[in-house]
């Protein structure tokens, strides 16, 4: 991703992984806009300095307004999900604009049971959100077909216990686990920093949650 240091657009930055992943950037001293719903609450944002700017990601003209405050090749980031189908619609809107804006790069966190994943997936797992798996698959493929650079991160069952520092990608799609939020966005940083993670689909997890098949290895840059 070169030598500059581009401005940092959140898509979903108002909690979890999101605003995780704001506040690591801004400890590193970059340049972060947070783009969170017109109904939100930006106040922990702005307390760590993070630009916010309002969108719904559903409205394609506000996602354009919303990144259009960003300097140039910017990277994008995604942790968008939830109902009315944002997994897929929310986030075709913001790859659009990235492309039209031109994007450096976009990173999108998608889920384990997407893609080459799903046939890994436990049966409980797709009955519990296999629409949702659809639809986050899509937009990994929208993203894919975009033209983009981009990473893709397939984080495990988020959990809510303090962060191990643990956190770990793997290339595998054949792994199990869960991960802390602030461990994932840990590991999302690190995949922007490193431009051998550009154009790869990564498996997230925690290294003490890992079931793996016998000789799966981390991903090691």
């Amino acid at each position: 991703m070169g030598m500059t240091t581009p401005d940092i657009v959140i898509f979903g930055a108002r909690t979890g992984t999101g605003l995780e992943l704001a506040k690591i950037a801004r400890g590193a001293e970059r340049n972060v806009v947070g783009v969170i719903r017109p109904d939100s609450d930006p106040s922990e944002l702005l307390a760590w300095g993070v630009q916010v700017v309002y969108a719904d990601a559903l409205n394609p003209k506000q996602v354009e307004n919303a990144i259009a405050v960003a300097h140039s090749n910017w990277i994008g980031v995604s942790t968008l999900g939830g109902p009315d189908n944002v997994d897929y619609e929310g986030n075709v809107a913001v790859i659009d604009a990235a492309c039209k804006d031109g994007a450096q790069h976009f990173l999108l966190v998608s889920s384990l049971g997407c893609g080459n994943s799903r046939e890994f997936a436990s049966q409980r797992l797709l009955d519990a959100i296999g629409p949702v798996l659809t639809q986050k698959t899509k937009a990994e493929e929208y993203l894919q077909s975009s033209g983009l650079s981009y990473t893709i991160v397939r984080p495990g069952g988020l959990i809510n216990e303090p962060a191990s520092g643990q956190g770990a990608l793997y290339e595998s799609p054949a792994v199990h686990g869960r991960i802390n939020r602030t461990d994932l966005a840990r590991v999302l940083w690190c995949s922007l920093e490193n431009p051998q993670c550009e154009g790869k689909v990564f498996s997230a997890i925690d290294r003490g949650l890992l079931q793996a098949p016998e000789g799966t290895r981390e991903f090691m840059p």
